[in-house]
């Protein structure tokens, strides 16, 4: 299994170890889990359970990086190109 990620708006976001103080309003969700291999449709995670919040982070565009939200902190995810629909 590769590096922990989420989808969002058709984009891979790759977690990192960071936490960012400030975000912005509410973007999105996970609307599926899996941490099988594999394609998935909307915003796809392989670390986050189904419901997890995406916000957009203070001071950064989402085309960059975007927060998840992490037992009460915001984990910064960084953009990392499309992500391929089978």
């Amino acid at each position: 299994m590769g590096p922990n990620f989420v989808v969002w708006d058709g984009y891979i976001y790759q977690l990192t170890d960071e936490y960012v103080e400030s975000v912005d309003e509410e973007i999105g969700e996970v609307t599926k889990y899996s941490d099988m291999e594999g394609t998935y449709s909307g915003n796809f995670s392989n670390a986050y359970e189904k419901g997890t919040k995406y916000y957009a982070i203070q001071g950064i565009s989402t085309d960059e990086a975007i927060a998840i939200k992490d037992e009460g902190k915001y984990k910064k995810a960084i953009r990392d190109g499309k992500y391929r629909e089978k």
